[in-house]
């Protein structure tokens, strides 16, 4: 899913705002913030299950999958065979040995293909955390455009005007994506 991370019904419930007559205008800034989130992180988020990646053949002992957190591995082939001796971690890394007491040194020559399951369920915690931000990032931009407008520009809209919303993460934002667990930043 890359949806957003918030429905117009948390954002009103969360921010006290009734549910505006433009509802187009609130989903696409809950998608706007969305899409931020997923940019600073470089990473989906949200719970994808099934996702299949190609990973090249490296002279490491370690693969590193390229989406966080991972929740499992439900298959990796080597050249088109199942393989079962590997352990991985949240962060994604795929160590080949499925304890930990295996011989390092061992190569993925070869590559792998990989099927797994990523990201943070919407029953989560983290996944709260990040609703929670997003519902921010688009308040901010939400109701600066319809309180703030009307002082500086009679009943017209910001937008209206020509001054478009602005979508953006506070410092204070990063810095809780990234005590997320420091699977986000990618």
């Amino acid at each position: 899913m890359s949806g957003p991370f918030a429905t117009a019904t948390e954002f009103c419930e969360y921010t006290g705002l009734p549910v505006p007559s433009d509802l187009a205008r609130l989903q696409f800034m809950l998608a706007a913030a969305s899409a931020e989130i997923r940019g600073f992180t470089g990473q989906m988020l949200s719970e994808v299950v099934g996702d299949v990646v190609v990973l090249g053949a490296c002279q490491r002992d370690t693969l590193l999958l390229p989406e966080r957190p991972v929740t499992a591995i439900t298959l990796l082939t080597v050249s088109g065979t199942p393989y079962t001796d590997y352990r991985f971690t949240r962060p994604g890394l795929i160590k080949q040995g499925a304890t930990e007491s295996t011989v390092e040194g061992t190569f993925w020559s070869y590559g792998a293909t990989v099927t797994y399951n990523h990201g943070y369920t919407e029953t989560s915690d983290a996944f709260a955390h990040l609703r929670q931000i997003s519902i921010d990032v688009a308040a901010r931009a939400f109701t600066l455009n319809e309180r703030s407008a009307s002082e500086a520009m009679g009943s017209t809209l910001m937008e209206s005007a020509g001054y478009s919303p602005e979508i953006f993460l506070t410092q204070g934002e990063k810095w809780k994506l990234m005590d997320l667990g420091q699977v986000l930043v990618g």
